[in-house]
């Protein structure tokens, strides 16, 4: 048993739309799990009507920081149970292990081996890679349980992290301290409780909050953090309510609040200019086409690249703060929704992953969402994507960070696919990777702590990058229909 499902109500909802769909087999798939047959003969000859046994391991291999824990299963076919005994290759110099599977990393780097064997018969073993990095995840102290929330870096090095607590009362807020690498509330809560909202910092060092939702209704609100006094207020509305909608900070320090989905789940063209300086909002016209999911990146040039949609199109064009109006640009290589755009030191913007819509493989079911490992870079000066190589794993709904080695933290999200039987499904990950731009690969990075989704990354002002709440949890269509998920109310941070 995996946990109970978390009922998610109003526009919360709209989320789980895109995300009905995962891993391969009822169980995990087997990209998750080592298996294999055991050391000794064969279990099974003519007229022998034993089957063979098999050992998997799950996960399969896995990289962890010095010092890191990972739970790990050992499952046994030979009696259908979890039921094996753990032990390391290496011995001490490995690490340690509990007899339940809970793996503690050694304090030295190091590639090792975990070994499981089966209680019944000491023939049948399975082996998972183990490879220890100095470099990774580390847990920092709790926060609320928080999804659709926003993290801004603030001019002073703390991090506003807000909503995404639609029941909290009062509406919820916290800071991140870098220093102490601790949260502490705000000393005036939010104006609204609110999720699925977008946020952007203004010239003046305040927080501009939009849009989003409560669990019965959408927003045209928006509401102004001061970091110097921890408050809230309210400022102009939105003409739209919107959610899952991109803000994006213009040079001439205006905002430019761009799709997303209305209350009914239409996804939207319309987008807004908000004015700090009158504390309004101006409709700025609508983009080419309706976008939500979408990524909007603040280029060299001033011009605002957005890019992707809900729904299902590899367009992609450019907003001229200068003139006010969108023109097209040249298109994805694939289509996509719920990627990562990041800008790179040379201007160009790195595209990673997302889902796409799918047949299963041999038909069988309906199309569904299925993630990508495709990257593809844009360039300004063609006004053209290029293909850049692979993610090591495909996925969605993850973070993209920018490292100052130009390396980018590549960390979690869900995996969607099918199953053996085509049945669509989805999990979150705890998976890392580091992309390099320049060479267009891409290795495994220490994992995550927790496996988590729609979370957020912020860069800090010293080099290390906070991980925030996000959703944990699954579907498997074919065994739990109802999707299992919950927000999370922890933190990591990258170093």
């Amino acid at each position: 048993m995996r946990g109970e499902a978390v009922n998610i109500h109003g526009p919360q909802e709209l989320l789980l739309i895109f995300f009905l769909i995962a891993l391969t087999g009822c169980g995990g798939g087997s990209t998750l799990s080592s298996s294999a047959t055991p050391s000794g003969p064969p279990s099974n000859s003519p007229g022998d009507s034993t089957p063979a046994a098999t050992i998997s391991i799950s996960p399969a291999s896995e990289t962890l920081r010095t010092g890191g824990e990972r739970q790990f299963s050992g499952w046994d076919s030979s009696v259908g149970q979890h039921d094996v005994t753990w032990s390391l290759q290496e011995g001490a110099a490995a690490g340690t292990i509990t007899a339940d599977g809970l793996y503690t990393a050694p304090n030295t780097p190091g590639n090792f081996h975990l070994i499981a064997t089966s209680s019944h018969n000491t023939n049948f073993s399975a082996t998972a890679s183990l490879t220890i990095v100095s470099i990774g995840f580390v847990p920092i102290s709790a926060m609320a349980a928080r999804s659709g929330h926003t993290a801004t870096l603030l001019f002073d090095g703390r991090v506003l992290v807000a909503g995404g607590t639609t029941d909290a009362a009062p509406p919820s807020a916290e800071l991140f301290i870098p220093e102490s690498s601790s949260f502490a509330p705000t000393r005036v809560g939010m104006v609204y409780a609110r999720s699925g909202h977008c946020a952007s910092i203004l010239p003046d060092g305040r927080v501009l909050i939009v849009g989003g939702g409560d669990s019965a209704n959408l927003f045209k609100t928006a509401e102004l953090f001061d970091p110097v006094t921890e408050s809230f207020s309210t400022t102009g509305n939105l003409h739209q309510e919107r959610t899952r909608a991109s803000a994006t900070l213009l040079p001439n320090g205006k905002v430019l609040i761009a799709g997303g989905q209305d209350g009914g789940g239409t996804v939207l063209s319309s987008s807004e200019l908000y004015d700090p300086g009158t504390g309004t909002f101006t409709l700025a016209g609508n983009m080419q086409i309706p976008r939500a999911k979408h990524t909007a990146t603040l280029l060299s040039n001033g011009k605002v690249l957005l890019a992707g949609s809900s729904s299902e199109t590899g367009s992609a064009e450019l907003f001229d703060p200068t003139s006010g109006l969108f023109s097209t640009t040249g298109s994805l290589i694939q289509s996509r929704a719920g990627h990562t755009a990041t800008l790179l030191p040379n201007g160009k913007v790195l595209v990673l992953g997302g889902t796409q819509t799918m047949m299963p493989g041999g038909g069988g079911a309906a199309a569904a969402p299925v993630s990508l490992d495709g990257a593809e870079v844009y360039d300004p000066a063609e006004g053209v994507f290029h293909s850049a190589g692979k993610l090591l794993i495909a996925r969605d709904s993850h973070t993209a960070t920018l490292l100052t080695n130009g390396i980018v933290l590549v960390a979690g999200g869900y995996i969607h696919g099918f199953d053996g039987d085509a049945q669509p499904e989805w999990d979150t990950i705890v998976a890392a990777e580091l992309f390099d731009p320049t060479a267009s690969v891409s290795i495994a990075a220490a994992s995550l702590e927790t496996d988590r989704a729609e979370h957020q990354a912020t860069m800090l002002n010293n080099g290390q990058v906070l991980i925030t709440g996000g959703v944990k949890g699954f579907q498997e269509l074919c065994c739990r229909p109802k999707p299992q998920i919950a927000s999370i109310a922890s933190a990591e941070l990258y170093k």
